[in-house]
């Protein structure tokens, strides 16, 4: 048999007989090593030879620790007791790979018969221990989600077994606490509970007349349970004898969180999806369906996850983007404006123009600009006429529109740094396509507009100027200086 375990260290409590037994001897055989946990003195005898019988059939470790795991420091000492025997290596963390929570007692009664010991032994075993052992053992988990805990829980839990309101309570409990764990432990180990009926063991033979009376109509109407002619006992096989027939550690048909049928619902037939777990041991069979439900669990998160992410994603785009075009035209703006104050000034209108002093590249950039929307005669200082207007019409508001010229000497220069940062932000050569070598084009574009933009506000005086604009300084606080040609809008 494979050994997919090989390795793995595992405790098991109440792992010197029944259903706990089973546990540990499927574990052993794919290779995990074990701590076989058991609570009386008197079982230390059993629970030694087990242990032994373990190492020697299975070639792993198993070594057998008394523990009340229903004491307050119970899951403590089990866990340090573990520590101990299987220290890890130097430099290597100490790791428990798997738990099962198997330890139970039943003290089953009629309503009147249930007495406050019996409930608060009951519970303290079968709530407080797993609860005390899981606590103890969680830090050192593994981080991987590689670990395992199992908590045995028992049909009695939904099904409502006359005679244990008690013990079934319990197992409600458990089953409880498994959802919670598998939550805060996600990131550690799957947690699972399991819920196996009458097992034949000392607990079973334990129980009064009414609770196996009770489950008679149960039990007949379950798979696997039922008496083999020439195989199980006469008293198993022998209708005559008044007690229902439990299954025994072989006779598990399959791990399931599903509810058992009622005692009145017909004979349960194999289906054919059920067929893929017949052949193999309860414990593969949750160690399947826990690796099924993580392979879906995984790819419909990282579906979801891609899905959100492309949805945030492309808002987040169209926020910066809009963004970047909205700085883009605002640094346009300023270039027209710029480009206009220089022809305010008569640099390329041919008058007071000589062959070097930057007057024909200072047209061009008013022939660059007209295009926008500014006209010649609506950038020239003291234009009567607006765009769009006819002549004569307006003539206040356009006066409004007039330009001071640049006090900048080094026309040249100047326009040289207006014509290159209209070219750089000009919105008709800026790409809209949505590819890597587009955006970085544009981001690329911008960056090198803002700073051309600082470089002609430092010829120009204007970011000296614009706190004084704003009324932080020392000018009239109308939102217009002559000398910086900033106007609010």
């Amino acid at each position: 048999m494979a050994r997919p375990l090989e390795g793995k260290l595992g405790i098991v409590t109440g792992a010197s007989r029944g259903i706990g037994a089973a546990i540990a001897e499927n574990l052993a055989s794919k290779g995990c090593n074990l701590v076989i946990n058991y609570t009386s003195a008197s079982s230390t005898e059993l629970a030694t030879s087990f242990a032994a019988q373990l190492s020697s059939t299975h070639n792993i470790r198993a070594v057998p620790v008394q523990a009340d795991v229903g004491s307050p420091t119970g899951g403590a000492d089990l866990v340090s007791a573990t520590q101990s025997h299987f220290p890890p290596v130097a430099g290597a963390r100490f790791q428990i790979d798997i738990i099962v929570n198997n330890a139970g007692i039943a003290r089953n009664a009629p309503l009147a018969g249930v007495t406050v010991a019996d409930f608060e032994a009951t519970y303290r075993v079968n709530v407080l221990g797993p609860l005390l052992v899981v606590q103890a053992a969680a830090p050192h988990l593994p981080t991987d989600r590689s670990g395992r805990i199992v908590n045995i829980s028992s049909v009695s839990s939904s099904t409502g077994f006359v005679t244990q309101s008690v013990y079934g309570g319990t197992k409600a409990a458990v089953e409880a606490m498994t959802r919670t764990w598998a939550r805060e432990l996600a990131e550690k180990a799957t947690v699972n509970a399991i819920n196996p009926g009458p097992v034949e063991g000392p607990m079973y033979a334990a129980n009064p007349p009414e609770f196996l009376e009770g489950i008679r109509g149960w039990v007949m109407h379950t798979p696997l349970m039922r008496a083999r002619e020439g195989v199980d006992s006469e008293e198993e096989t022998n209708p005559h004898i008044n007690t229902p027939t439990p299954s025994t550690t072989n006779l598990i048909s399959k791990m399931a969180t599903s509810h058992p049928p009622p005692p009145t619902a017909p004979p349960q037939t194999t289906t054919p999806k059920d067929d893929q777990y017949q052949d193999q041991d309860p414990f593969d069979t949750l160690l399947t369906l826990e690796d099924q439900f993580y392979t879906l669990g995984h790819a419909q998160g990282t579906a979801d996850g891609a899905l959100a992410g492309r949805v945030e994603g492309r808002q987040l785009g169209l926020e910066r983007g809009f963004q970047k075009f909205v700085e883009a035209g605002q640094l346009q703006g300023r270039a027209i404006v710029w480009a206009n104050r220089l022809r305010a000034a008569g640099f390329g209108s041919g008058s007071n123009s000589k062959s070097g002093d930057g007057g024909e590249a200072a047209a061009k950039v008013g022939k660059d600009v007209r295009a926008t929307g500014w006209g010649e005669s609506s950038s020239v200082a003291g234009s009567e006429t607006g765009p769009g207007r006819e002549d004569g019409e307006g003539v206040e508001g356009d006066k409004k529109l007039a330009l001071p010229p640049f006090a900048y000497k080094d026309t040249a220069r100047l326009e040289k740094h207006i014509r290159t940062l209209y070219a750089l932000v000009e919105t008709e050569s800026l790409s809209m396509e949505n590819t890597d070598e587009a955006v970085e084009d544009f981001d690329d574009r911008l960056r090198r507009a803002q700073g051309r933009v600082k470089v002609i506000e430092r010829m120009v005086g204007e970011g000296e100027k614009e706190k004084t604009i704003k009324g932080e300084g020392t000018g009239g606080g109308d939102g217009h200086d002559p000398g910086s040609g900033r106007l609010d809008v």
